[in-house]
């Protein structure tokens, strides 16, 4: 986003009415380059209406994300362990932003959101629907001390912390995890993961963990996503900041990252149990090649499924649940 066109935002932040000609004179345009830039805001996801005698305003005036917001919700020792919070109006994806500048990052770690993504990413190559000042677009830069054979139920663990934080805001009924890291709620997906790991076999590696976490997201998108979706402010009566849910969402992450360094999987896998949606259901686990029927029965200590069939118990580390039996 130019600085003319973020100015512009900031000039409208306010949910008023105001003219082109103000506008224009505010930022040194015309008023025909004030409706233009009109349009690229309208580019950006952003619900401008436009009235004659009255001007411009933004129907839905989006919270931007600012750093010391979002640190205001981190406790001083989870902030210790950060070097930096960078914040972006768009980016094509905040963890290849990470991973690509990694080479300059090494042991220390670093957080990365955007308030749009042009190409977010999530689970198995599927677009993340990322619409500018919705949602929280983030990702953290870690750096552990074991190789990446160690990491395995990393995600699960992730999905834990997220469930904590959303329970901060009253979200408990029907809330839960699909296997491995969806979290849901009322069966509508809140919040999705996508861990990314660096390094070198037997050796220390690092981890860009992608959290998209749905927090205002409106109808509007509905054609662009195929399964069934909920965010936080849909499922609460409170006006929701989304400074607040990222600031508390770090701090959960650094917590569970911390632990899991030093405790890994076998810390988490009674708190998983007790959040797991498809314990003791009937699914269908769907394979690069086939979909096999039966009922879950949790998690193994390196974060397989287990999938109760006619010839007994198979394990897979890799695949994607669905609740639905399939035919």
């Amino acid at each position: 986003m130019t600085k003319t066109l973020r100015k512009l935002l900031e000039a409208l932040i306010d949910g008023n009415f105001h003219s082109g000609e103000e506008l224009g004179k505010a930022l040194g345009l015309s008023r025909s380059a004030v409706w233009k830039h009109i349009k690229q805001l309208r580019d950006w996801d952003l619900e401008i209406e436009s009235i004659t005698n009255k001007g411009y305003r933004i129907k839905e005036v989006p919270t931007l994300l600012k750093k010391e917001k979002i640190l205001s919700f981190i406790q001083a020792e989870q902030q210790s362990q950060l070097a930096d919070i960078e914040i972006f109006d768009t980016l094509p994806s905040t963890n290849d932003y990470l991973l690509n500048t990694l080479p300059k990052r090494s042991e220390k770690n670093y957080v990365c959101l955007s308030e749009k993504q042009t190409k977010g990413k999530g689970r198995h190559g599927r677009l993340w629907v990322s619409p500018f000042g919705k949602n929280i677009y983030l990702s953290l830069l870690w750096h552990f001390s074991q190789d990446a054979s160690t990491l395995s139920g990393l995600s699960l663990a992730i999905a834990i912390a997220i469930v904590e934080i959303l329970r901060a805001y009253g979200i408990t009924q029907n809330l839960g995890i699909k296997w491995p890291n969806d979290v849901l709620c009322e069966n509508q997906k809140l919040a999705g993961i996508l861990i990314e790991l660096r390094g070198e076999a037997n050796s220390a590696c690092s981890a860009v963990i992608g959290v998209g976490l749905n927090v205002h997201m409106t109808s509007s998108h509905l054609t662009e996503i195929t399964q069934a979706w909920t965010s936080i402010q849909n499922l609460c009566r409170d006006p929701v900041d989304r400074n607040q849910p990222a600031g508390s969402l770090l701090n959960a992450l650094v917590k569970t990252l911390t632990k899991f360094q030093h405790e890994g999987l076998k810390a988490f896998i009674e708190k998983w149990q007790t959040l797991d949606l498809s314990f003791n259901k009937p699914v269908s686990m769907i394979t690069a090649n086939t979909a096999i029927q039966g009922i879950g029965r949790g998690i193994n200590e390196d974060g397989c499924f287990n999938l109760e069939t006619d010839s007994g118990i198979k394990h897979f580390s890799s695949g994607e649940i669905s609740m639905r039996i399939l035919t």
